[in-house]
Order: structure tokens, then C-alpha cells, then sequence
């Protein structure tokens, strides 16, 4: 059941299974969502708009649909697992195609540099703007290589919540040199400024500045050859859609036009939280996605 209207109670589930309310309907709080209501919650997101979608918001005018930010997909293994938790298949309800090449970079010069996850083609795509920077290419892909296994693959599902966790962490990040930024680390292989540009845009697809961004974000290079690169029929809100309709399936709701204004606490443990309305929403435990802002007890 989903519904706009702020009055409606928690998830549709018997009452003997604790309440969970999730904060922000972003894609993290969709794919949270999904996961309590593997584990036997009754969930209840919460969202300030009038659709879900957060940073992945779907505008609609004159007949065109635009996505508000993320247009591609990079692993998809995750939505997949999202699925199978609740014993669906995500091919049979999302069409997410590979694409070939990842991406067309333009040049104000007329040049055009096809980004692909071929190692050959690759390799090529650099020789034809500077053969002397092949090998270098070659020392930068090894390098995403490492920062992913460490980045991705150890750090990727860790919370840090302690200081104990970051700390462990501070040899590995000096190691692969995270004190630099994406277009430091590729400049560090890479001479020709156009090749420059080609491997450290990434962090412009999630809001960063690739000469401020951690080197860590170079890990994306590795990760979409190893992965690829997809794209959703019917764009990242169909995605979207998709993730509603999983929650849906599991008994949990949505509601819309319902602001967070902070997070009820007792005794030092979650209780719900208060909504801009005054209204209180009671709940076993309270999630907020990193990216919601501006809560307080």
C-alpha cells in the first residue's frame, strides 16, 4: 500500500512484528527498507516529497520524463540480491541493459574518446591521443585495481561508527595514496591532458570535484570493467519503481509529503520520530539513510 495521506498508520503486517521506519525514500533508504522487511519488519518509509526516488527523483513535463541524477547502474549483483530477498528475479521486472561503450567523451577540439570496459579497445583509445601514455594507462588500471579490492570489497558494507574501525583502515588508505585527488592519482600515470580528463570525471556523476575528490573514487575504473556499466528501460525512475513495489510485496508503505523533523529518543534507544506536522510515529527502531539531513533528537 502506498499513500500520500499523513494519517495512515504503520505497514499492513500483523502487530507482533516490530515496527521499523525508514527516513528518505533514496534509493539507500529503499534498498534499507527492502532489507528490513526481509528480516520480518513492518516498515514504514517516510518521505518529504510528493514521490519516491530522492536524489534519483523522476520530473515529468509536456509529455517527457527526466531523471533528476543518477542515469546508470555500475553493479548491479546488488539490486539483484535486493530481488532475492524477496524471492523475486530482477530481470523479470527491470530491463537493465549493458552498454557499449560506457561512455562518449567529446572534445571542444572535435575528438571523441569511446570509454569501454575492453582492455584492447582501451589500450587503443589511448594510443590514438598519446602512444607514450599506454604503459601509463596500464600503471592507472592496476592502481584502481588495488583501491577497489581495498575501497570497495573491504570498506564498502562497513559502517564506521567507531574510531577503532577508522583507524585500521589509515595504512591501506596511505598505501594507495588516498590523500590524492582522482586527477592527481591519473596525472600521476597519464601526461596527455585530454586522456587526464577521460579517467578522472567519475566523481562529476555523484556531485564531486575530481580535483578535491578522494583518489579513492578511482575505483570505479576497475569496478565497471569488472561489472559494466547498465542502464534501466525507462530510466533510473522505473528503477525506482521497481524498488516500491518490492517494499509493497513485503506488506511495508510509503508515505508521501511526510517531513522528519527529528528522532524520538528514550533512554538512550530510538522510540519513532516527530514529523513537521507535529504528528509522532512510533517505531522498534528508526533508520536515516547518510544522506538525510538536518535530524536531531
Amino acid at each position: 500500500m502506498i499513500t500520500g495521506m499523513p494519517g495512515v498508520g504503520p505497514a499492513q503486517l500483523p502487530a507482533r512484528h516490530p515496527h521499523a521506519v525508514v527516513i528518505g525514500s533514496g534509493l539507500g533508504g529503499l534498498a534499507a527498507a527492502i532489507r528490513l522487511g526481509a528480516r520480518g519488519y513492518r516498515v514504514t518509509v517516510l518521505e518529504k516529497l510528493d514521490a519516491p526516488g530522492g536524489r534519483a527523483y523522476v520530473f515529468r513535463q509536456d509529455g517527457f520524463t527526466f531523471d533528476a541524477g543518477p542515469t546508470i547502474v555500475t553493479a548491479p549483483f546488488l539490486l539483484e540480491e535486493l530481488w532475492q530477498s524477496c524471492g523475486r528475479r530482477l530481470a523479470d521486472e527491470i530491463d537493465l541493459r549493458a552498454m557499449s561503450p560506457f561512455y562518449r567523451i567529446r572534445f571542444h577540439d572535435g575528438a571523441i574518446f569511446d570509454y569501454s570496459g575492453d582492455a584492447a579497445a582501451m589500450r587503443a583509445e589511448v594510443a590514438k591521443f598519446s602512444r607514450s601514455d599506454v604503459a601509463g594507462y596500464a600503471r592507472f588500471f592496476a592502481a584502481s585495481e588495488a583501491i577497489y579490492k581495498v575501497g570497495f570489497e573491504r570498506l564498502g558494507d562497513m559502517p564506521f561508527k567507531r574510531w577503532p574501525d577508522v583507524a585500521r583502515i589509515v595504512p591501506d588508505m596511505l598505501r594507495l595514496q588516498s590523500w590524492r585527488s582522482v586527477y592527481s592519482l591519473v596525472a600521476k600515470h597519464v601526461r596527455d591532458p585530454r586522456r587526464r580528463v577521460a579517467l578522472s570525471f567519475r566523481p562529476l556523476l555523484i556531485g564531486g570535484n575530481p580535483f578535491t575528490a578522494s583518489s579513492i573514487y578511482s575505483l570505479i575504473a576497475y569496478l565497471e570493467r569488472r561489472w559494466g556499466v547498465h542502464f534501466p528501460m525507462g530510466g533510473l525512475g522505473r528503477l525506482v519503481s521497481g524498488l516500491v513495489g518490492l517494499i509493497e510485496g513485503q506488506g511495508g508503505m510509503l508515505r508521501y509529503n511526510a517531513e522528519v523533523r527529528a528522532i524520538t529518543i528514550e533512554r538512550g534507544a530510538a522510540t519513532g520520530v516527530r514529523l513537521a506536522s507535529g504528528e509522532e510515529v512510533s517505531a522498534d527502531i528508526a533508520a536515516a539513510p547518510l544522506t538525510s539531513q538536518g535530524l536531531c533528537p
